[in-house]
């Protein structure tokens, strides 16, 4: 079987790939990386993703349903568009790195 990634995958990928070159020095390992260093880079990507595709930030079901029944609203987590995108930055993100340390010491 022939599938290729969504084409999301491929907006999303060299910029991770850039910024992680852009931040990081060869040798830093997950281990060093602090978790404000991860949420700029991933703040970062998604910046970059917002300016190349606007609507990634301007989820009208978002709005929509935050605007109703507030109590409900609290209680449930809602995946908009902005926090999917994020959330695959953030998977992208780490598969890389982890990706980078396995190849810079092998087993």
């Amino acid at each position: 079987m022939n599938f290729d990634y969504p084409e999301l995958y491929y907006r999303v990928y060299p910029k991770v790939i850039a910024e992680i070159d852009n931040n990081l020095d060869e040798n830093c390992s997950m281990e060093n990386i602090t978790k404000e260093q991860m949420e700029k880079m991933v703040d970062n990507i998604y910046m970059k993703m917002v300016d190349e595709c606007p609507e990634i930030h301007e989820d009208p079901y978002e709005r929509r349903y935050r605007g109703r029944d507030r109590v409900r609203g609290e209680q449930r987590i809602f995946y908009g568009r902005s926090r999917i995108i994020r959330d695959l930055i953030t998977i992208l993100l780490i598969s890389e790195l982890f990706r980078r340390k396995q190849s810079i010491y092998p087993l």
